[in-house]
């Protein structure tokens, strides 16, 4: 049975506030998605690392709901289950999303009801690379880089024999049961691993309606039918969740290891819109990958090389959506491989870096009514180079990467082959001209290839109620990006000013047509075109004590963002982008006791692409209190979380289905972990 908390109970929960241990120091964290594996501090690309209790209170049902309120991301929200990180307004095609420091191998960036195949209930920790993250990641990552570590495949010894952890979740928004377990083990020479995990969740309470007024109005005056419109509960919002990985590597001394992992992830969960209805009918997805993993490194292999790094992964990939009748639609298929090979040379005139080759295999199929994609096979190789040279109090940082990609639909359907290669540049500086002080300085400049969707789509896409069109003859997209921050990260007081601003050519997107298509269901027809395009923006944060004692400390945390994309020309706006944010954290520590107060201020985005409806300001208050205690298992934590406590209706301008899917109302999470 569900809880529902009145207005009146918020005063008792913000006494109750206080939040978790603070984020460890940030000279000390290793950030592997970067190509020398520094610190946030030592390269010029913005970087994150969420780990810890920060991360322990930040996990959500999906990638993009955990990571929503880090500094310039945000997440698509088609329900809580699907949604994928959008870094400064760029999602998708553009956002590169690693599962220990190799792609997911799914399909999630092919479109938003698509969930992302690594679930954050077994992350150790997430870092997020900022601005395009391609000199090592290829041209999919234009727009940043989201990479969850796992530990599946151990590259170090523990310092016990044995370790591991239990955590259990459960919320009032949705009946959520959760659940996870990791086990670590050493034997002589041989780390071993396994984990689990498991969710259901039922639909999601909302406050209002599912439909927004913008778009009930809208409907009306067009003539059209109005879809069912549900009030208090997101039809089609449920899902269930499950998975397992076991792992293992050699290790050779302290030199390095050599390892592998197989892992299964499974899904089944409803895509919230206009055919969901109240006897619980939705287009459902049922998702499953199987997925196998080979990880090695080893120090100072022969002369002039300190290290080398292997990374291989293989995915079988299946998703079939169904129909609110419960019959099967379409059917997605993906086997796909990636392989990655580092060395670290040892100083070259002073100059230390990194050289090494990937290359993508990926063999994509679509069957059904629904299959708006053909299958074709993408191939992919890319070579990279990345140096820096410390002079004085500057770091300089410098690197390439050259491409050859080709897309080959399936013989017999008079399509063209997609072939062409793409140079990646990228140059910056990080001057510590201070103690605890430095600034950087970026430029990137980057390509990328249009994708089998941009390519050849071509059928009614239902999930985004349109029918897509590709363009054989797209170009590449490429964009010259430029990002400056100013960074203090020591003591009493710390912060980050940053500014970027990216310039793309042939930026592909779906343009309207005006025109409607589709056998049994009229859909608009949008083409995928090429414009040139700009982004701009600027984030910023500071924190400092307002209470610093040996029993009591009290801490606040200040942060905005902002970012634009506009068409070139007078052409608009680019679709679906983030507003303008401001936000306060207080946190709390008195012995094992953590609590925290938030509230985000989400302004309105009326800065819409063409048939794309505003969105309204909102604002979202959290708390949460936490308890840590030894026992004689291991350290035990209790923990309790509120948000939305203010029941605002809030529908997120970067979603799809913002005018179908309100996010959550109301909230108590409860949950325990015990870390042995």
């Amino acid at each position: 049975m569900r809880m529902h908390l009145a207005p009146a109970a918020l005063p008792l929960l913000l006494l109750m506030t206080p939040a978790f241990a603070g984020p460890p120091d940030p000279r000390e964290v290793v950030v592997t998605a970067t190509p020398l594996r520094g610190s946030p501090l030592e390269t010029a690309q913005p970087a994150i690392v969420l780990a810890g209790d920060e991360l322990l209170k930040s996990i959500d049902k999906s990638l993009g709901e955990t990571l929503e309120k880090q500094l310039g991301i945000t997440g698509t929200y088609f329900g809580p289950i699907a949604s994928r990180p959008v870094i400064r307004g760029l999602s998708n095609q553009r956002v590169q999303v690693l599962e220990d420091s190799i792609a997911s191998l799914d399909v999630s960036a092919l479109s938003e009801d698509h969930s992302v195949t690594v679930d954050p209930l077994v992350a150790r920790s997430i870092e997020v690379v900022k601005g395009p993250g391609t000199l090592l990641y290829g041209n999919a990552a234009v727009g940043g880089v989201v990479n969850v570590l796992t530990n599946r495949i151990p590259e170090t010894r523990l310092q016990e024999p044995f370790e591991g952890a239990i955590e259990l979740r459960g919320d009032t928004v949705s009946d959520q049961r959760s659940g996870a377990l990791r086990l670590d083990g050493q034997v002589g020479d041989f780390a071993l691993h396994a984990d689990g995990f498991s969710r259901d969740s039922d639909n999601i309470d909302i406050p209002g309606n599912a439909l927004s007024d913008r778009l009930v109005t809208q409907l009306e005056e067009s003539g059209e039918g109005v879809p069912t419109n549900s009030n208090g509960e997101l039809y089609g919002s449920d899902g269930e969740t499950d998975g397992w990985s076991v792992g293992g590597s050699y290790l050779v001394g302290d030199r390095g290891y050599l390892g592998a992992s197989a892992t299964r992830y499974d899904a089944n969960y409803g895509t919230p819109g206009p055919e969901s209805q109240p006897d619980g009918s939705s287009v459902r997805i049922d998702m499953e990958q199987r997925r196998y993993d080979l990880s090695g490194g080893l120090a100072n292999p022969f002369t002039g090389i300190n290290a080398v790094r292997l990374r291989a992964g293989h995915s079988d990939y299946t998703h079939t959506e169904f129909e609110p009748d419960g019959a099967a639609g379409t059917r997605f298929s993906q086997d796909a491989s990636e392989f990655r090979l580092a060395f670290d040379h040892a100083p070259i005139a002073g100059w230390r870096g990194t050289f090494g080759a990937q290359y993508i295999d990926v063999d994509f199929k679509a069957a059904g009514e629904e299959a708006f994609i053909p299958p074709s096979k993408t191939e992919n190789l890319g070579l990279f180079l990345f140096e820096e040279r410390p002079i004085g109090a500057v770091n300089l940082q410098v690197g390439i990467r050259y491409e050859d990609q080709s897309i080959n639909p399936e013989p017999g359907l008079a399509l063209p082959d997609y072939d062409d290669d793409s140079w990646t540049g990228s140059t910056g500086t990080v001057w510590e001209f201070a103690p605890d002080y430095s600034a950087a300085l970026n430029y990137t400049y980057a390509q990328r290839h249009p994708t089998a969707t941009e390519l050849y789509a071509d059928g009614a896409h239902v999930a985004l109620a349109r029918f897509e069109i590709g363009d054989p003859s797209l170009k590449k997209e490429s964009t010259n990006t430029v990002d400056l921050a100013l960074r203090k990260y020591a003591g009493e007081v710390q912060f980050l000013v940053s500014a970027f601003y990216s310039d793309y050519s042939d930026f592909i997107r779906p343009q309207p047509t005006g025109e409607f298509a589709g056998e049994e269901e009229p859909f608009p027809v949008v083409q995928y075109v090429g414009e040139d395009a700009e982004f701009y923006g600027a984030e910023a944060e500071v924190s400092f004590p307002l209470l610093d004692e040996d029993v009591n400390n009290l801490r606040l945390r200040l942060l905005t963002d902002y970012v634009r994309g506009k068409l070139a020309n007078g052409g608009g706006n680019v679709p679906l982008m983030p507003p303008w944010r401001v936000g306060a954290q207080l946190d709390y520590t008195r012995g094992g006791w953590q609590a925290g107060l938030e509230a985000f201020r989400y302004d309105s985005q009326d800065k819409v692409a063409t048939n794309e409806l505003q969105t309204d300001g909102y604002t979202m208050i959290g708390a949460n209190l936490g308890y840590r205690l030894p026992t004689s298992l291991g350290s035990l934590l209790l923990f309790l979380q509120g948000s939305n406590l203010a029941n605002e209706e809030a529908r997120r301008s970067t979603s799809p289905v913002k005018d179908y899917a309100p996010l959550p109302g109301v909230s108590v999470l409860a949950g325990a972990k015990i870390e042995f």
